[in-house]
């Protein structure tokens, strides 16, 4: 992956980091600003609306981390590497994914060992 390459996928990560945080910020200003409900079936909806609310943030919470270790690692140059065997993940992979951390082959390795 080429200079140029990289500082494309450093932008776009930059841009989700944006838009994650301020669904984060648009959150908690959703979450204070819950009054209390009226009947039961508001409250159950409420309820509904509040339990996906947070399972989305949940999974932009982990997608940050993500996007923070890739840049971390544009940093420091060791972008693109595999973090099991230091073999070079492939532009098409980075390109679909651009957090990545694992090669296809190490990705596969690491999906058959059984979860214990």
């Amino acid at each position: 992956m080429d200079l140029t390459e990289i500082q494309a996928l450093q932008q776009s990560l930059l841009e989700q980091k944006g838009l994650i945080l301020n669904k984060s910020h648009e959150f908690r200003l959703e979450q204070a600003d819950r009054s209390s409900y009226g009947d039961e079936a508001e409250v159950a909806s409420g309820n509904v609306a509040e339990d996906l609310s947070l399972h989305l943030h949940e999974k932009d919470r982990r997608t940050l981390y993500q996007i923070e270790r890739a840049l971390a690692k544009i940093s420091s140059g060791t972008y693109g590497q595999c973090e099991s065997c230091g073999a070079e993940i492939g532009d098409r992979r980075l390109a679909v994914r651009p957090f990545s951390t694992l090669c296809v082959s190490c990705m596969e390795e690491q999906e058959t060992i059984p979860r214990q």
